[in-house]
C-alpha cells in the first residue's frame, strides 16, 4: 500500500515523463526509480525528475548531495526525502 506522498509521486512522475508503466505490475515503496526492473528511467532523467519535484512539491534535489543521491533509489525513499524537505520548510 503507497502513502499520499508515494501515489502523488507516482502520477507526478508518470504524466511528467510520459510514463507507461505495464498494466497489471504491481508498484510499491521498494520499486526503483532506475533500470529495466523499476520504472525504467536512467540517468538522463534525473534533471527531470529534479524540475518535477520542483515544480509539483516545491522540493530541490541537490547535485552531488549524498541525501539526494539515496532518495532516487526508489519510490519510497524519493518520497520519504519529499516529506523530509517539506517538514523542515527548506528545498
Amino acid at each position: 500500500m503507497l502513502t499520499k506522498t508515494q501515489e502523488e509521486l507516482l502520477e507526478v512522475l508518470k504524466s511528467g515523463l510520459s510514463l507507461r508503466l505495464t498494466a497489471g505490475r504491481s508498484i510499491g515503496p521498494q520499486t526503483p526509480i532506475f533500470g529495466k526492473d523499476g520504472l525504467g528511467l536512467d540517468s538522463v532523467d534525473v534533471l527531470e525528475i529534479a524540475v518535477l519535484l520542483d515544480k509539483h512539491f516545491g522540493v530541490q534535489l541537490q547535485e552531488e548531495d549524498a541525501p539526494s543521491r539515496a532518495a532516487l533509489e526508489n519510490i519510497g525513499s524519493l518520497a520519504d526525502y519529499i516529506d523530509r524537505q517539506k517538514a523542515l520548510g527548506q528545498p
